[in-house]
């Protein structure tokens, strides 16, 4: 029996199938209807999006639950429609493939200047550099199959996007060979380099008497969930998450004691982290919203171990041959110590008494009753502002039950996120947080939902404006024109839209939407724009004390 040989488009495609890719996001242009066309010959599923950013969003929230995610749009107006996208996947760890055609390489020679260009044909490419941890062209099939892997292993050795073009006349010119089994060309961490660090760690905890462990979204990007639990579980030590990397670990864990971040943790659980006196943080880059920088006396003072994918650092050295994955299966394995129970922070209180139903929604209302009804048939997918701050203190049970650009922060995340997010677990009902000024940029993506038959939960906060900015600076550049967001199952055709004003019409309408699983919901509830949630009362108290240290 002879073996297929496979072309340059076809090796790739084989290639996002043997990883694990099952549906790829995107819109169709004539730089890549050849690929589309073997697409839809391969067991890929297309899914068209209305625009080429969201299938960026969808293809991210996709990977964030599958492990990778691929889109696949035309060159330069479509590519560069995704750059956002794409960031906030590099900016957050995603494994997103971005998937992209060119003018041929026999259409360069006779035409310098095709439609779509940039001023040079490599232009997109270079653009994406930037931000991807491989950008290749595959305008050689003696080397394509060499190329596309390498740039699959950076992708998994990373968990950061990378960006793939052919030139369209190259999508049916077949390989020199047939394609080998995928091999991770990855080389194995320095084993005696992670024996001396696990060695320092032991010895860190062993002089430690308040250690406590912050794990970030990294241990969700390389699966590392189980190996976390089992690790708090044996050091029986305190654990907090990042935002961004909130339900790493199960929130109803007893050893949980909730989110840190500079901007909008509570100060309970900020100044508990910060008094640790040996903090391993894992998976987790430090900026602003961790709060957590080079002037922390946590760092200067020697007290912290940082790994990431980029590195492993402890107190003030750095082991960069060390892998992440391998360090922290190496802590679960190795004997460390195991310290007594100590008291936590004190959990949020419950609030007592029940609201009016005729009482005007709020925001305490709306995600005090959104947090009783949570459960592990359902997935948060919060969108940047009140949706994501407020969202800060619900209770998650399971793993992969939030979503949200925590970091990056770009507005628009949620809804093609929950897109891509239904595709990769069909099991859960996503509920979707998203603030009136975010919807407006993305929310068309609902008709995509529509379109393949899901059936998220759509909570649209509608302030009529940009609360974050409204509260550090206050100025009619804020408002967004109100629409009838309800009304947008009218025009896509489909869904169930509900103006909520009231307590009691939040209520029975997330009880109606919970229990109908055969429609999508979209809920319009209005609020006060002076409304604000707990964590952006905090967020603007810490804005304010730091605006105001930097002025004369």
């Amino acid at each position: 029996m002879m073996t297929r040989i496979p072309t340059i488009g076809s090796a790739v495609i084989d290639r996002l199938h043997q990883l694990g890719v099952r549906h790829i996001f995107g819109i169709p242009g004539d730089y890549v209807l050849s690929l589309y066309q073997l697409i839809e010959a391969s067991p890929i599923q297309h899914v068209g999006t209305t625009r080429e950013d969201c299938a960026g969003f969808a293809a991210d929230g996709y990977a964030r639950i599958n492990g990778i995610g691929a889109v696949c749009v035309t060159y330069c107006v479509g590519g560069l429609n995704t750059v956002n996208a794409i960031a906030c996947a590099y900016a957050e760890r995603s494994p997103v493939v971005l998937l992209t055609g060119s003018p041929g390489l026999s259409e360069r020679i006779r035409t310098p200047y095709m439609h779509h260009m940039v001023r040079e044909f490599s232009t997109q490419r270079e653009v994406f550099e930037k931000i991807t941890v491989a950008a290749i062209s595959l305008d050689d099939p003696s080397t394509a199959e060499r190329e596309m892997d390498r740039a699959f292993t950076a992708l998994l050795r990373y968990r950061r996007p990378i960006y793939i073009e052919i030139p369209r006349d190259l999508v049916h010119t077949p390989l020199a060979h047939p394609l080998r089994p995928f091999c991770l060309d990855d080389e194995p961490g320095d084993a005696a380099a992670l024996n001396e660090a696990i060695a320092e760690v032991r010895a860190m905890l062993a002089s430690a008497s308040r250690p406590a462990i912050l794990a970030g979204a990294e241990i969700a990007r390389f699966g590392l969930q189980d190996d976390l639990t089992r690790l708090v579980e044996q050091l029986n030590v305190p654990i907090a998450s990042t935002l961004l990397g909130k339900s790493v670990i199960r929130e109803d864990h007893p050893l949980y004691v909730g989110v840190y971040g500079g901007l909008i943790a509570r100060d309970e659980v900020q100044q508990f982290i910060n008094a640790s006196d040996c903090l391993l943080i894992l998976g987790s880059i430090l900026s602003d919203v961790e709060d957590l920088n080079a002037d922390s006396p946590l760092l200067s003072e020697g007290r912290t171990i940082h790994a990431t994918a980029d590195r492993v650092a402890i107190k003030h050295h750095r082991y960069d041959a060390i892998r992440f994955q391998d360090f922290v299966k190496a802590l679960v394995t190795h004997p460390l110590p195991s310290f007594p129970s100590r008291p936590l922070p004190a959990p949020l209180p419950v609030a007592q008494g029940a609201i009016a139903p005729d009482a005007p929604v709020t925001l305490h209302g709306l995600f005090r009753h959104l947090d009783s009804l949570l459960n592990e048939h359902t997935l948060v997918v919060a969108d940047v502002g009140e949706s994501l701050f407020a969202a800060a203190d619900l209770h998650v049970h399971q793993r992969f039950e939030f979503l949200s650009p925590a970091y990056y922060t770009s507005m628009g995340f949620a809804v093609p996120a929950a897109v891509g997010a239904s595709f990769a677990d069909p099991t859960l009902r996503p509920i979707v947080l998203v603030g009136d000024g975010a919807f407006q940029m993305t929310g068309t993506e609902l008709s995509t939902a529509v379109r393949y038959g899901q059936t998220p939960i759509v909570i649209v906060l509608n302030n009529r404006g940009y609360s974050t900015e409204r509260e550090i600076l206050e100025g009619p550049f804020n408002d967004v024109h109100e629409w009838h967001y309800e009304r947008i199952c009218d025009m896509i055709g489909g869904g169930i839209g509900t103006r909520i004003a009231t307590q009691g019409e939040f209520e029975r309408g997330l009880t109606a939407a919970l229990a109908d699983s055969s429609h999508m919901h979209v809920m319009n509830v209005l609020l006060d724009p002076s409304d604000r949630s707990a964590g952006m009362v905090r967020l603007a108290h810490r804005l304010a004390k730091r605006l105001s240290t930097d002025r004369p």
